[in-house]
């Protein structure tokens, strides 16, 4: 064999002997990383059970505190928050009866202009069908009509539906419904002071070795109450905004319904389009001031939170 050839076996073997070296340490290293990678996994998995027993051990004894405290304060937020929400209650009938008077007034004007127009032919729910249908009279409980065959007066259990949703007639007709809301909304106030008489103070939890007891908890009241308050009084104007925002609504579909039937029928619809357009403008500036309310409550909800931890 030659020198040269003696010189390349002899760093081969050199290299094949620094490479299992390094091979060797390099499994050593993993080995010891994936040990030390265990033992890591077990000490965060024992943590994450610890914190997750002190946390509900902590959020037990928060609730009992909350509980007992919310308690205690509900007669006086009542009382404070009783003013706020009487005049909240009275903007909202006034909102509510403009919508009412709105509504009729549409209605009453549908219906004035019903007079005349011609329906064609014309199948009741009973199955009869009618032949040169022409409107004379549209009122709360029937529809005169001319046709074919002389004429009739058809009562509400036999009109269509697709006339009853126009002429806003029938146990479905907005402006009832919005009617019932009223006085349902009007009695409100009353049937809740009969079925939710004053809260009695509740008596403190009893202490045990799982639940801190309510005096231990550093509480700043006047700002908690303060809070509620304030919570309260935006919780009347959601539901107050949620109300005007849902009829609102309403209305603009009657009001696209009625301009979908007049263009049908060859008349005029720009009325229609135009109340179904300020009626969903209104909703769309409603539903705005709704969000921004939800949004305050929620920053107060935070403040709620570290006032009731004395932070």
């Amino acid at each position: 064999m030659s020198e040269e050839s003696k010189i390349w076996v002899s760093f081969f073997a050199l290299g094949l002997l620094v490479t299992i070296c390094f091979g060797a340490q390099y499994l050593s290293s993993v080995d010891t990383a994936n040990l030390a990678l265990r033992e890591t996994r077990d000490k965060l998995t024992y943590t994450q059970d610890q914190l997750s027993y002190k946390k509900k051990t902590w959020n037990e004894k928060e609730r009992v505190a909350l509980k007992f405290q919310s308690e205690s304060d509900k007669n006086a937020i009542l009382v404070k928050a009783q003013g706020a929400v009487d005049q909240r209650f009275h903007k909202a009938d006034y909102a509510l009866n403009n919508a009412l008077q709105s509504m009729q007034a549409s209605v009453e004007r549908t219906r004035n202009n019903a007079p005349g127009t011609e329906l064609g032919d014309l199948t009741l729910t009973n199955g009869k069908a009618l032949h040169a249908v022409k409107i004379r009279k549209v009122d709360d409980a029937s529809i005169s009509v001319l046709h074919a065959d002389g004429s009739a007066t058809i009562p509400l259990e036999l009109i269509p539906e697709s006339l009853k949703e126009q002429y806003d007639l029938g146990p479905n007709a907005l402006v009832p419904m919005i009617q019932g809301a009223q006085t349902a909304f009007l009695q409100e106030p009353a049937e809740n002071a009969a079925n939710n008489p004053p809260i009695s103070m509740p008596e403190p939890p009893v202490t045990s070795p799982s639940v801190m007891p309510a005096a231990q908890i550093t509480v700043d009241e006047s700002r908690a109450k303060s809070i509620r308050l304030k919570m309260a009084e935006l919780d009347s104007r959601l539901s107050t905004y949620e109300g005007y925002a849902a009829s609102y609504r309403s209305a603009a579909k009657s009001h696209q319904n009625l301009a979908a039937t007049a263009k049908s029928r060859g008349v005029p619809s720009t009325r229609h389009t135009e109340n179904a357009n300020k009626c969903l403008a209104q909703a769309a500036s409603v539903e705005s001031q709704i969000a921004a309310i939800r949004q305050e409550r929620a920053k107060l909800a935070v403040e709620l939170d570290y006032a009731m931890k004395g932070q």
